[in-house]
C-alpha cells in the first residue's frame, strides 16, 4: 500500500519548475515502491546500535565488575558474535588476565549481562592509549 500523499497543483508546479522537469504531470506512485519506514530496522540492525549499547552498559558497569585496578587499565572495546573484546594498556596486562583471572571476569560479565549475552573475552592492546 502507497502511503505517499499525491502531488497537488501548487506542489508539482514548484518541484516542476525548481528542477526543470519538462512533464506537466506529476509521475503515477509506484505501487511496487517499498516505503523507507519498511527499510529502517534493517539499516540499524546492520549498525549494530544494540551491541553498542551493551558495551556501553557494559563500560559502565566496568570498575564494580573487575576492581579499581584492572579498570584503570582496561576497558571494554566492542562486542561481537557474542566476543567481547577488552582493550589494555600494557602488553604486562595481557599475561596477567589470562587464565584464572579472564574465568572469573567472564563469569562476573555474564551474572549481570546473561549467559547468552557474552560468551568469551578477547584481551588486546589499546590502540588508542591515554595520553599521560
Amino acid at each position: 500500500m502507497n502511503r505517499r500523499k499525491p502531488y497537488n497543483k501548487g506542489q508539482w508546479q514548484v518541484a516542476r519548475e525548481r528542477f526543470r522537469i519538462e512533464a506537466f504531470a506529476p509521475p503515477a506512485p509506484d505501487a511496487g515502491a517499498t516505503p523507507l519506514g519498511a527499510l529502517i530496522p534493517g539499516a540499524l540492525k546492520g549498525m549494530k546500535l544494540d551491541a553498542h549499547a551493551q558495551v556501553s552498559r557494559i563500560a559502565e558497569a566496568w570498575p564494580e565488575l573487575v576492581g579499581p585496578q584492572l579498570a584503570a587499565n582496561t576497558r571494554p572495546a566492542h562486542l561481537e558474535n557474542k566476543l567481547l573484546t577488552v582493550f589494555v594498556s600494557h602488553p604486562m596486562w595481557l599475561f596477567e588476565l589470562r587464565g584464572a583471572p579472564a574465568a572469573e571476569i567472564l563469569a562476573r560479565l555474564q551474572a549481570q549481562c546473561g549467559k547468552n549475552e557474552i560468551k568469551n573475552i578477547r584481551w588486546s592492546i589499546n590502540p588508542d592509549p591515554p595520553a599521560r
